[in-house]
C-alpha cells in the first residue's frame, strides 16, 4: 500500500488539458478518453490539442454524467429538473422528469449501473440553490427495469454518486452535511442504512462537490468553496491535498447559510484561481495516475499527478 497521508500538491503541480469547454463540471474517462459535461447542452469529448466536440443537446446546466455499456450517456439536467439520455449518434432524450406525481427539483448527478441508473437529487425545490437555506431534503433515485423510485431521502444537499468499485455500496455526497456517505446496496436495489465514510465533518467551508476511489481503496474529493482537494484514506484517515481558501469570503458565505440567506453571490465570492470551484474529478493517462478535475467556472479541465492509479471499473 501507498501511503498518502503526507502527499500535498503545490500550485505549480497543475496543468490544464482541453480548451473551449462550459462549465465542465463532471468528468468521465473510459476507452474512448476524456469527456465532460458541457453548458453548451451535452457532453464534450476533450482533445489535449483540439477543441472539443460536443455531443447531445438541449440539456439546461448539464451536471453529473456517466456513460452506458451501449454507449450513451445519462446526463443530469441541473438546470431543468430533468434526467437524460444522449445516444451515440447526439440525440438526446428525456429519461425521468417526475416522480410520484411531481417534479424531480434539482437533479445533480447520474450514474449508470450496468442494467439500472441511481440519480441523485440534491433538492425537492428549485432552483438549486435554494438548497443553501434549507434543511435536508435531498434524495437518491433508483431507475430500473421496475421503474424510478426513491431509495434515500432526507440528504443535505445530495451531489455526486457513484457505486463503490465492488458494487457493493453507493456512495454519494451530502454537500451541506460535509460529509462524504455511503448505503450498502441489498437486493433487488434497496439501500441499507446510511454510514458515514470518514470524518463526520470535514470542516468550516468544506463543502464537498465530487470524489473518485483510487485502486487501493482511498476516496480523492473535491472542495468546491475552499478550491481544493482532500483524501479519505481506506482507514478512513483525512487530510487535504490541496487547497486555496479564500478566509473572509467563506467566513461570510458560512454565516449566510447558517441563517439562511445564502445565494449565489455569497458563494462566487469563494472562487480562487489556480484551482477554482474544482466540482469532480477522475483518473486516467497511460498509467492511470493522471488526476482530470472539472470545475464550474473554467474552459478547460485542470490536472495533476496523484501517487496511486484510479481504481478499475467494473
Amino acid at each position: 500500500m501507498t501511503d498518502i497521508s503526507d502527499f500535498r500538491i503545490h500550485a505549480a503541480d497543475f496543468g490544464t488539458y482541453g480548451q473551449g469547454l462550459s462549465r465542465p463540471e463532471c468528468v468521465w474517462i473510459d476507452h474512448d478518453g476524456v469527456w465532460t459535461s458541457d453548458g453548451r447542452g451535452g457532453v464534450s469529448h476533450v482533445h489535449p490539442d483540439r477543441p472539443a466536440e460536443t455531443l447531445g443537446s438541449g440539456i439546461v446546466e448539464p451536471n453529473g454524467i456517466s456513460r452506458r455499456t451501449d454507449g450513451s450517456f445519462v446526463a443530469a439536467g441541473l438546470g431543468d429538473g430533468k434526467v437524460h439520455r444522449i445516444a451515440p449518434d447526439g440525440t438526446t432524450t428525456v429519461l425521468l422528469d417526475s416522480i410520484d406525481g411531481r417534479p424531480l427539483g434539482a437533479v445533480n448527478c447520474a450514474w449508470a449501473d450496468k442494467d439500472r441508473t441511481w440519480v441523485s437529487v440534491m433538492t425537492t425545490s428549485f432552483p438549486w440553490s435554494v438548497s443553501m437555506n434549507e434543511g435536508p431534503m435531498g434524495y437518491i433515485i433508483l431507475m430500473d427495469d421496475s421503474g424510478a423510485r426513491i431509495v434515500a431521502d432526507g440528504l443535505h444537499q445530495t451531489n455526486e454518486l457513484k457505486v463503490s468499485p465492488d458494487g457493493r455500496y453507493l456512495y454519494s455526497v451530502e454537500t451541506l452535511g460535509r460529509r462524504i456517505i455511503r448505503f450498502p446496496i441489498l437486493e433487488g436495489g434497496a439501500l441499507g442504512p446510511k454510514e458515514i465514510v470518514g470524518p463526520h465533518d470535514l470542516g468550516h467551508g468544506a463543502y464537498p462537490d465530487g470524489f473518485a476511489f483510487d485502486a487501493e481503496g482511498n476516496i480523492w474529493l473535491t472542495l468546491i468553496i475552499r478550491n481544493g482537494i482532500g483524501v479519505i484514506t481506506k482507514a478512513g484517515d483525512y487530510h487535504v491535498v490541496y487547497e486555496e481558501p479564500q478566509n473572509d469570503a467563506i467566513d461570510a458565505l458560512a454565516a449566510s447559510i447558517a441563517i439562511k440567506q445564502a445565494d449565489t453571490t455569497a458563494m462566487g465570492a469563494c472562487v480562487g484561481q489556480t484551482l477554482p470551484f474544482p466540482t469532480s474529478l477522475a483518473f486516467g493517462g497511460e498509467d492511470g495516475r493522471t488526476v482530470f478535475v472539472g470545475s464550474l467556472v473554467t474552459s478547460h479541465l485542470i490536472t495533476f499527478r496523484a501517487p496511486v492509479a484510479g481504481a478499475p471499473r467494473a
